[in-house]
């Protein structure tokens, strides 16, 4: 396809932006240069595309049901046209494809715009999809305005679709075709896709709601006990239950009960310790209406959980001894922990690696029974010699009111966790005098986590750092002084903020880590920006390859070596002014002038 004029002229500022920063000059449309800064600080690849996929796309959703119709008066309308209709979801996820010719289906699977791939701004930069995601309104991106080169020859108008009830943007409705074949009126057509699937939702929201309030209304008839009913759009409570629950408490039963939502299983019991420190039975059912889960009805009894001798005091202004940490969901998943070392009620414990499971499981056993025994068991450890693991297993049980912690149990191949739950249940009367297990787990839905469940009938899940990252505050302080032993030092205001805008994806032990670091380079007095490593001057929201790690730590290295000048370091590295800048802009490098590094 030959360029206009206009697009070529939007070609050549895009090329500059990606080599220089700027326009120079050229006049972009003010959607499309916000979007390229956006791509920019996403870290986006001007080059590949490799948008996430996740097959698991669930046709019996309310937004696929209530769009299905449209899609299919657009697919008719469309048929012989080299255009196709897509439908997403809230995260630019392909839950829906129609239309096309055959040609333009082959186009689209080798840009990956295919059902389970995420067209979010964050992945492939500016289109449709993604942009009218992030300025929450109708875009449209023709050709040379996508950011990546292998979208150049597509254009694309998008909308998202808002429930009428919350406002919430539940998906987008997308026209994409070659440029060649671009219309000005895709825009108007996906605009009044969106509000007839709109429409559709609130008519679907009107049964689903009458289903929830005749179930809400049932179980609060059935017993005199706290009832909540829950939605993505509602929360019901009887008079129990409101003056029972806190606000924490509410947000904490609707988060969980949406995760039931999502799962598709049936009834769930488990336990919450509420804000006032008791201990509350928990039965979540799920409302549906035809193929589709309205919500759920949440059951509270206060009376039969098998801690109920155990009250926990209120939530603690302060954390245990050797933890740091205020955030609400760190405080309650620290005082779940607790509670079930009392009652000595064998849980798992789930997180991302690095968050603290060990570490929360090891102070519960200190303020629970610091006098008693304490083994830890790591399941990486297993394979070599699984009889001698298991030996040291039974040994650990047969200890009087022992704690007993099973790390990485994810980790077990589906045979050993099997001979590992046998040993479990051999020594069922020696751990019934007193021992309290505690399993860790990274994926809880592994086969050997689901092998050993009948085991660990609670489960409390530790929060990410980037969910509390205000308690770095703290952590930092704390972790310098674990490793100083005596010797003080501490983080100045602007390594601290560098901190706080990292995305921790190795959270607490990653944390631990970068403080070592710098304190190789600092040891005395405070750590300042230059000291942090390279990682920590790079903000970027896709995992680099191991390559691109490397490059990004050489050039981060020669910024602080040059204290921030570009030409310099570019000079350090043998690589030309425009190849640094757009470097810089791909990794999200953040070195200011002055920067430098001490030692």
């Amino acid at each position: 396809m030959r360029l206009t004029s206009v697009s070529r002229l939007v070609a050549q500022a895009r090329e500059r932006f990606i080599e220089a920063g700027d326009f120079g000059g050229a006049c972009i449309r003010e959607p499309i240069e916000v979007s390229w800064r956006r791509s920019q600080f996403f870290g986006v690849n001007v080059d590949e595309l490799d948008p996430p996929y996740r097959p698991d796309v669930d046709p019996g959703t309310s937004l696929s049901l209530a769009a299905r119709p449209v899609l299919d008066r657009l697919e008719s309308a469309l048929t012989g046209t080299s255009m196709t209709v897509i439908l997403t979801d809230a995260h630019g996820r392909v839950i829906a494809r129609r239309a096309g010719d055959e040609s333009l289906n082959r186009l689209l699977d080798r840009i990956r715009l295919a059902i389970g791939f995420s067209y979010a701004e964050e992945y492939v930069g500016t289109n449709g999809i993604g942009t009218a995601l992030e300025d929450k309104r109708a875009a449209h991106v023709f050709g040379a305005e996508h950011y990546s080169g292998r979208l150049q020859g597509m254009s694309c108008a998008a909308a998202p679709i808002r429930h009428p009830l919350s406002g919430r943007i539940e998906g987008v409705i997308d026209l994409t075709c070659r440029s060649a074949h671009a219309s000005p009126l895709m825009t108007a057509l996906v605009q009044g896709a969106a509000a007839d699937i709109a429409q559709r939702l609130l008519e679907d929201s009107t049964e689903r709601e009458r289903a929830l309030l005749t179930e809400f209304l049932s179980a609060t008839r059935r017993a005199a006990r706290p009832v909540v009913t829950v939605s993505e759009q509602l929360v019901l409570t009887n008079t129990a239950a409101a003056n029972l629950l806190q606000p924490n408490d509410q947000a904490t039963l609707r988060d969980r009960a949406l995760e039931l939502l999502g799962s598709g299983r049936d009834t769930v019991d488990s336990s919450i310790v509420l804000s006032s420190g008791q201990v509350a039975r928990v039965r979540y059912r799920p409302v549906e209406v035809g193929m589709v889960a309205a919500g759920a009805v949440i059951e509270i009894n206060l009376h039969d959980d098998p801690g109920q001798n155990v009250r926990v005091p209120p939530r603690p202004e302060a954390p245990w001894g050797g933890l740091a940490g205020r955030h609400p969901s760190w405080l309650t998943a620290c005082q779940q922990v607790e509670t079930r070392c009392h009652a000595r009620t064998w849980m798992l414990l789930v997180g991302e690696p690095g968050v603290g499971k060990l570490t929360v499981a090891e102070a519960a056993h200190r303020r629970c029974f610091p006098s008693s025994h304490a083994g830890v068991l790591d399941a990486a450890d297993c394979a070599p010699d699984v009889p001698a693991w298991l030996d040291l297993l039974r040994s650990h049980l047969r200890e009087p009111f022992a704690t007993v912690i099973l790390r990485h149990v994810d980790r077990l191949d589906p045979v050993t966790a099997r001979r590992v739950a046998l040993t479990l249940e051999e020594e069922g009367e020696a751990a019934g005098s007193g021992a309290w297990v505690t399993a860790t787990a990274t994926d809880e839905t592994s086969a050997a986590v689901l092998e050993l469940q009948d085991f660990f009938p609670v489960t409390v899940t530790v929060p990410p750092l980037r969910h509390r990252i205000d308690d770095l505050r703290e952590l930092a302080p704390a972790l310098l002084q674990r490793r100083l032993k005596g010797r003080r030092v501490t983080c100045s205001g602007e390594a601290m903020q560098l901190l706080l805008r990292m995305a921790w994806p190795g959270n607490v032990a990653e944390l631990d880590h970068v403080l070592g670091s710098a304190l190789l380079r600092r040891r005395a007095g405070q750590i300042q920006v230059g000291d942090l490593p390279e990682q920590c001057h790079a903000i970027t929201r896709r995992i680099l390859t191991p390559l691109e790690a490397i490059e990004r730590d050489a050039i981060t290295r020669a910024l602080i070596e040059a204290s921030g000048d570009k030409v310099r370091a570019a000079a350090l590295l043998g690589i030309s002014r425009a190849t640094i800048y757009r470097k810089i802009h791909t990794y999200g490098i953040t070195v200011r002038e002055g920067t430098s590094r001490v030692g």
